[in-house]
Parts: C-alpha cells; structure tokens; sequence
C-alpha cells in the first residue's frame, strides 16, 4: 500500500491550517491580512518553508509553544523564531540524534504505516536560530487577527499557549491535553497554568494541542470539551492526597506516576507535588 507524504495539511477554521508531520508532532500556521504566525515547527522531517510557500506569500513569524525535541526540530530552517526564555537553552544545538529516536519509536507505533519517512530524512542543520523572547500578555498582530501569547508551565517551565480571539481557538501545545506530562514542574505549577486557561475560556470553542494524528491515527481536530476541566481535577487531587495513583507507561514505553481521569491523564514526579519556596496556587 502506498504511503502519504512526511505531511499532512488540513484547514481548520478559516486562514488556519494545522501540519500534521508524519503523525510525530502538529504546527500550525495562522494567516492575517498582513503576515502570518506558525506555531512549532516539528521533529524537523518537513521542508516548513516550502509547504508555508503552500500557503502565502506574506511575511510571518516562528513561535514555539515549548522547548521538546518533538517541537523544535525544524527551527533551524528560520533566521529567528520566539520561545520563552525559561526554555530557550534547547535551542543552543537541537538534539537531532534524540528526535531519530524519537521518530523511530512513533514510526514503530503505527506511523511507519500511513506515511514515507525514516529517521534519515531529518534535515539537519549547524545552524541556529536568532532566539527571541516570548512572555505573558505578548501580542502577534497578523492584520485583523491578533494571537495573544499566554505563559501556561508545567509540561515545561517555559511552556506558552497562543490564543486566537477571532477563530476563538487555543493552541496549547503540549499545556493541557489528554497524555499530559508534568514531569519537569511541580503539580502546583501545572494547576496554576491550567487555571489560567480556564479563566480565558470565555474566548475559545476549541483547544488544539501539540500533536492531532499521533502516530497512525488518522484523526484532525481538537481536544475533547472536557479536556481541562478533567486535568484541573487530576491536578486537584493529587494535591489534597486523594487522587488514585497507580504506575503506568503513560507514553512511549515511560514508567511513571499517573492519575486518570474522565479523558485525561497526567503523569507526575511525586517528588514535585508543591516544590519548596512555591505558594499553593489553591
């Protein structure tokens, strides 16, 4: 049977298009009258400026909702793109032989079977961007859409989430989804990002994440209604002792501490429920 190509490019809203690379991790790439903004920019397998080609001819900028492997393989392609200072150190060389891991494991899952890629089609690159900083209230002005920068921590200290006012849309990232890792911040932390998106619910319908189309899974669109609401549960309970916690290879074969809950699940170091000096958020 025939395989796609690395890429898939769906429009989800109107100026708004999500790349899904090869099943591994989503970008997205919102157009304005004036410019554009892409949002992560993958494990690196896709030629982003070609397929952006694709899609305008305007000028745009690169943001990075956060500093993984699975979200940052493709900066080098691009003169300078945004990410919060907390993450920015991985930016210093990108890990390319950790995303070929990475990429042959998801490949393995199911991913090798719906699209043409390996672990050698990387493009990899000496060459690193110009970072910038992204922080709390920061504004992308697209002409006519405005993407507002929100600081959401937990999955990473630097994580952000970008929200879309006029498409009433999130794009989260990795921030607040269904197999949600908080294994680099305390859950404190976590729940105070997740508070934070909740106060801004009255400006988003859906909450895209960092990866539509995991692996195989021939699927494009956004987290379920309940997603946050089921998280902010988790988070709660963990902190007041009584959330069911058990050990289980949350994802690609990691053994941890988690709680599952409704549509949701978080794996946690039990070590950094509240860490020291940190306020409880609640």
């Amino acid at each position: 049977m025939a395989r796609l190509k690395s890429y898939q490019i769906n429009e989800i809203a109107k100026d708004t298009f999500v790349i899904n690379e090869a099943g591994m991790s989503a970008m997205y790439f919102l157009r304005g009258s004036e410019r554009g903004l892409l949002i992560d920019t993958g494990v690196g397998l896709t030629d982003l400026k070609a397929v952006i080609s694709m899609l305008t001819d305007l000028p745009y900028d690169v943001a990075i909702t956060h500093g993984h492997q699975d979200h940052i393989g493709g900066a080098a392609e691009f003169d300078q793109v945004y990410i919060h200072k907390a993450d920015a150190d991985v930016l210093k060389q990108i890990p390319y032989d950790g995303i070929a891991d990475y990429i042959e494991q998801l490949g393995k899952m199911g991913a090798y079977d719906v699209y043409d890629c390996s672990p050698e089609d990387l493009r990899r690159s000496d060459k690193m961007p110009q970072v910038k900083d992204l922080h709390e209230g920061m504004i992308f002005h697209l002409g006519g859409r405005d993407i507002e920068v929100i600081e959401t921590p937990g999955h990473t200290p630097g994580g952000c989430s970008f929200l879309d006012r006029k498409e009433r849309i999130l794009f989260s990232g990795d921030a607040c989804n269904g197999f949600l890792l908080c294994m680099g911040n305390s859950v404190n932390t976590l729940l105070g990002a997740l508070d934070k998106i909740k106060s801004y619910e009255p400006y988003f319908d859906r909450n895209f994440n960092g990866h539509v189309g995991y692996a195989g899974m021939p699927f494009v669109g956004s987290m379920p209604n309940s997603i946050l609401d089921d998280c902010i549960h988790i988070c709660e309970t963990i902190l007041d002792g009584t959330a069911q916690v058990c050990r289980s290879k949350v994802v690609l074969g990691i053994d941890s501490y988690a709680v599952f809950y409704g549509k949701a699940r978080i794996a946690f170091d039990p070590a950094r429920i509240i860490d020291e000096g940190e306020v409880r958020v609640r």
